[in-house]
């Protein structure tokens, strides 16, 4: 049986990783002028790799940020738990219930940040250049140089498409560019089970332009969804980090 491995240095670090051609990455030539300024003589192959080092701590760090607003909206929710316990608060069948507490708004403006760090997590791995006729698409999967661990990295990726985070895009570019789904004084609610909810609407599959224009039925919470994200979130940050893994460099590992 082989011996266990490990990585000498952080998953990423490794040039073998990623293509070597900076003319394949956006900023190569602002790089290579900054340089050049500083009197600093670097190759074509160190400026790729300083644009592309970072690419797979920048898509955890992401998936750091859904994390973190996950905990947020979670707290908010625990708040505003134990205020209609306190105040013995009761929803009525069929009458909404809308919660008028700071607690509440905290809770919208986290589902918000969790919404616009999936939308970062996914362009962070693969995004349309700024100029698409000078430059290739940008983000990890691009600059992947081995075609097995890229082929790997692209099948994982699908996986997290077709989940509630790439399914949420348009809404949260609405919420990017427009405003909450909902609002952030009175649309948390409290249903007649005592469950506190965020109501959203049906996750559009085009544009929205007015919170008139979404499609509204029961059920769709944003609690919900959240936490049915990051678990998605959390399987996919774990597959990746065991490609690259398994196709870090020889160089770069020891046996135990």
């Amino acid at each position: 049986m082989n011996s266990p491995t490990v990585a000498l240095a952080s998953l990423g670090f490794a040039g073998e990783y990623w293509q070597s051609n900076p003319r394949l990455y956006e900023g190569y030539e602002q790089l290579q002028q900054l340089y050049k300024s500083l009197g600093r003589k670097v190759s074509s192959s160190d400026v790729a790799y300083q644009l592309s080092r970072n690419l797979l701590s920048e898509v955890l760090v992401a998936a750091g940020g859904i994390e973190g607003a996950l905990m947020r909206l979670r707290a908010a929710i625990a708040e505003l738990q134990v205020w209609v316990v306190d105040n013995q608060l009761k929803a009525q069948p069929g009458i909404p219930q809308g919660l008028g507490h700071a607690a509440a708004v905290d809770a919208w403006f986290a589902f918000a940040e969790l919404l616009m760090w999936s939308r970062t997590l996914v362009e962070r791995m693969e995004r349309r250049a700024s100029s698409p006729k000078k430059f290739p698409k940008q983000g990890l999967l691009p600059a992947l140089k081995p075609k097995r661990l890229k082929s790997r990295c692209e099948k994982i990726f699908a996986i997290l498409q077709h989940s509630p985070v790439g399914q949420c895009r348009t809404l949260a570019n609405f919420v990017l560019h427009t405003g909450l789904v909902n609002h952030p004084h009175t649309g948390a609610r409290l249903e007649p089970s005592g469950a506190i909810v965020l109501p959203i609407p049906q996750l559009p599959i085009r544009p929205v332009a007015h919170w008139y224009l979404f499609s509204w039925q029961p059920g769709h919470d944003g609690v919900v969804l959240a936490e049915e994200m990051w678990r998605h979130v959390q399987i996919f940050v774990d597959d990746l980090l065991a490609a690259f893994e398994k196709a870090a460099p020889k160089r770069m590992r020891r046996n135990l």
